[in-house]
C-alpha cells in the first residue's frame, strides 16, 4: 500500500509540475481555474476577495505612477522652457544695460556739444556786435583799436563786413598788416 500511496503522491507532483510549466511557458492559464477553485472554499473566499482588492489597488497604484511620470515629464519640459527663458531675458537685460549705457554716454556727449555749440553761437553773437561797432565807427578809429589784435581776428571782422567800410578800415591800418590781412582773407577764399 505504501507503494500506491507514493505512486498517487508521484502522479499527483508530476500533474502539479506539469501545470506549472504549461502556465509558466503560457500554453494555459491556470488563474481562471484556480480562481474558480478558491471561490468554492468557503475557508478560503474571503482571502480571494483581499487578494482581487489588492490587485484593483496595485492597478490603481500603477496607473496613478503613469500619471505622476508624465506630469513630471512635462514639468521637467517646462522648467526647461522657463531655465530657456530666463536665459534669454538675462541675455536681454545685459543688451539693454549695454544699450541704456552706450545711450546715457551718447546723451552726454550731446550735452558737451549742445554746451559747445551754445558758446560758438554765443562768441559769433558777440563777433556780430563787435561787427556792427566796429561798422559804425570812423575807419580812422576802428583801424587804431584793429591794429591791437592779431592778423586773423582782424581778417575774421572785415570778413563779412560792408566793403566800403571794410575798406575804409584798411586804408588806415599799417600797410604791411593790411597786405598781410589782404593776403588770408584771398588763401581763405581760395
Amino acid at each position: 500500500m505504501k507503494r500506491w500511496v507514493l505512486a498517487v503522491a508521484c502522479l499527483i507532483i508530476a500533474i502539479i509540475l506539469a501545470a506549472i510549466m504549461l502556465h509558466s511557458t503560457q500554453v494555459i492559464d491556470l488563474k481562471p481555474i484556480l480562481v474558480q477553485r478558491i471561490e468554492a472554499m468557503p475557508a478560503l473566499a474571503p482571502h480571494l476577495e483581499t487578494y482581487r482588492a489588492g490587485q484593483v489597488a496595485e492597478t490603481i497604484i500603477e496607473e496613478t505612477k503613469a500619471e505622476v511620470e508624465v506630469e513630471k515629464g512635462e514639468l521637467i519640459q517646462k522648467q526647461l522652457e522657463l531655465d530657456t527663458r530666463a536665459a534669454a531675458l538675462a541675455t536681454k537685460e545685459k543688451q539693454l544695460a549695454r544699450t541704456q549705457s552706450e545711450l546715457k554716454q551718447e546723451r552726454e556727449e550731446l550735452l558737451g556739444l549742445k554746451e559747445e555749440i551754445e558758446a560758438v553761437r554765443a562768441g559769433l553773437l558777440e563777433l556780430e556786435r563787435l561787427r556792427s561797432i566796429y561798422a559804425e565807427m570812423k575807419g580812422k578809429d576802428a583801424a587804431a583799436i584793429m591794429s591791437q589784435l592779431r592778423p586773423e581776428m582782424i581778417a575774421f571782422l572785415l570778413a563779412e563786413m560792408d566793403p566800403e567800410v571794410a575798406g575804409n578800415i584798411l586804408t588806415n591800418l599799417d600797410p604791411k598788416l593790411a597786405a598781410e590781412i589782404t593776403r588770408m582773407a584771398l588763401t581763405s577764399k581760395k
